[in-house]
């Protein structure tokens, strides 16, 4: 059919539906219809399966918003291994659930159904079936879904047809190129295929004059590069297959010039649970990774991000079409559909080196120049899926025009401060440069500076960051400021200076052998990472600087404290 909108298979002709209209249930001879404020002319029912297809019928269902005529409820189609979090997510928008079992028995009721999967025994329902898909496009190769292992979920002759017969009344694919992988796969269906582009694409690009207010979201200062690492669900995701690279690679990025988020897949939140994922990167989180939540954020951080480092789920895909920089930490050709974009992506995209620094290789990174479509009819997603679902539905569209919301803004979780860096620096006249790292004990820590200085805040929780930190600093005012410092220093032998933040917001600066300064001009680490170069370069602490970390600049003053505030030795 490729982009023919037309009304095949609808589910009555309009005089069919005219007087089912006149005949509307109105009292209590007619069951339960009475307790209803309002009967719609037409019920559709949205068929969900796990969290990934729930997000995705989301992105359609808004072409109903605003027409009375349109009721919707949702079902959850039975035997998904990832629908542990469906529920949560159909409590928090109050979505009317009815069971499967109810409608499948019930299905009468419902003049068309709407699937993000074509898996789930939809050729149960008795109304129409629209499937769409739930990535970007169909890539993966998953014979537990698809009952075939070289062609991709979706498109496979056991997942459209039921003893010979095409389930879908319309199965809608988001470019050409699927079209003709599905004619080869399953001609019987590309008969009632339609080509109606992508809906979460382009609510993608809709939320791009939104692009600073979802940096400052996710914290990202002015300056700042937003790297956004992408996993897609199984044991060759950049996730399953090397959970340990999530540390290494926030590590290997200056905090000043970077912020780095981490979106997983639905099905891993799904199957491992928030408590055991944030368990297992707790190192990460520790270097300043922040984990973007399944539902929306990982599109509003890909609007967001500078640059992406992924593997061959479609979070990439996606990143690589909107024209972000793109690197492949992690790819399973065996996974992927040989003849799909995503195939032909991962041929062209530049893939990590793990000899080499992650910071260099972004430095080379460009926009991907030649990106294999995927998703046609760009920007026409939701008008051309309005007049198809009123097509078959049998009522004329609303007037207004079709429009999909921009994504929301995203909510990060598992945000924490970094309470331990390595920091270099030098000094050259009155200007200071700093370089500072995310400080991690471990194995895969990388040996990134020549001759750096740790910062630990007290509240740091790792002993071994404690006992082996040259400056340890304190973020809210003690009591006794200089008294703070004499303790810390006498408890850390190792430590050379103690910074803590003051009343007026200045640093109070002690040094071991009892000399004490006041900087003005940024937080305590800073200062008190500007106030060690002082004292290793053999610089009296004292005098106004130019201190730069990363894109950041600032002006430091250093004098000595008020005579009020020396009562300490």
């Amino acid at each position: 059919m490729g982009r023919v909108f037309g009304r095949r298979h609808a589910p009555t002709t309009r005089d069919d539906a005219t007087r089912r209209d006149d005949a509307a249930p109105r009292d209590t001879r007619l069951g339960e219809a009475v307790w209803e404020t309002h009967l719609p002319r037409r019920r559709v029912l949205a068929v969900v399966r796990n969290l990934a297809s729930a997000t995705r019928m989301l992105d359609v269902l808004p072409v109903f918003h605003g027409d009375p005529r349109v009721g919707v409820e949702f079902t959850v189609s039975e035997g998904s291994a990832f629908g542990r979090e469906l529920p949560e997510l159909l409590r928090d928008i109050d979505a009317r659930v009815v069971p499967w079992r109810d409608a499948v028995r019930r299905g009468g009721r419902y003049h068309l159904a709407l699937a993000t999967s074509a898996n789930g025994g939809l050729h149960r329902l008795r109304p129409p079936v629209v499937v769409m898909p739930h990535g970007a496009g169909h890539n993966r190769l998953v014979e537990a879904a698809s009952g075939s292992a070289d062609v991709a979920s979706g498109l496979a002759a056991a997942q459209l047809l039921h003893r010979g017969r095409v389930v879908p009344a319309r199965l809608v694919l988001a470019h050409e190129e699927q079209l003709e992988r599905l004619r080869e796969s399953c001609p019987p269906a590309a008969r009632v295929a339609v080509v109606a582009g992508d809906p979460c694409f382009d609510r993608m690009t809709a939320s791009l004059p939104l692009r600073d207010r979802f940096r400052r979201a996710l914290g990202v200062r002015p300056g700042q590069r937003l790297v956004v690492l992408s996993s897609t669900w199984n044991g060759g995701s950049l996730f399953g297959g090397m959970p340990h690279l999530l540390a290494r690679l926030t590590a290997e990025l200056p905090v000043d010039g970077f912020r780095v988020a981490m979106a997983l897949h639905p099905n891993v939140w799904d199957r491992h649970g928030a408590y055991q994922i944030e368990g297992w990167i707790a190192e990460a989180l520790n270097a300043g990774l922040l984990l973007v939540p399944p539902r929306d954020g990982w599109r509003a951080a890909l609007v967001a991000a500078d640059a992406v480092v992924g593997d061959h789920g479609s979070v990439t895909y996606y990143a690589a079409a909107l024209g972000r920089p793109t690197l492949l930490a992690a790819f399973a050709d065996a996974e992927v559909d040989p003849a799909s974009p995503m195939a032909a992506l991962g041929r062209v995209l530049p893939r990590f080196r793990p000899s080499e620094g992650l910071l260099g290789q972004l430095e080379k990174l460009t926009a991907p120049v030649d990106v294999p479509d995927a998703i046609g009819m760009r920007g026409r997603a939701a008008e051309n899926l309005r007049a198809l679902l009123y097509g078959l539905l049998d009522l004329d569209p609303p007037a207004n025009p079709a429009r999909l919301r921009p994504v929301p803004p995203p909510e990060p979780r598992g945000a924490r401060d970094v309470t331990a860096l390595n920091v270099e620096g030098e000094v050259h006249g009155d200007r200071i440069r700093l370089d500072r790292y995310p400080a991690v004990l471990d194995d895969h820590a990388p040996d990134l500076l020549d001759d750096p200085h740790l910062v630990v805040d007290e509240g740091e929780a790792d002993e071994r960051l404690l006992s082996s930190a040259d400056v340890v600093v304190r973020a809210d005012p003690p009591e006794d400021p200089e008294a703070w410092g004499a303790d810390v220093l006498a408890r850390h032998r190792g430590a050379e200076i103690a910074a803590v933040t003051l009343d007026d917001g200045a640093t109070l600066v002690v040094l071991r052998d009892g000399t004490r300064a006041r900087a003005e001009g940024a937080d305590a680490s800073l200062c008190a990472s500007a106030a060690y170069v002082l004292l290793v370069s053999g610089r009296p602490l004292a005098g106004s600087f130019t201190v730069t970390a990363g894109p950041r600049e600032f002006r430091l003053n250093v004098t000595p404290p008020p005579p009020e505030n020396r009562g300490v030795r």
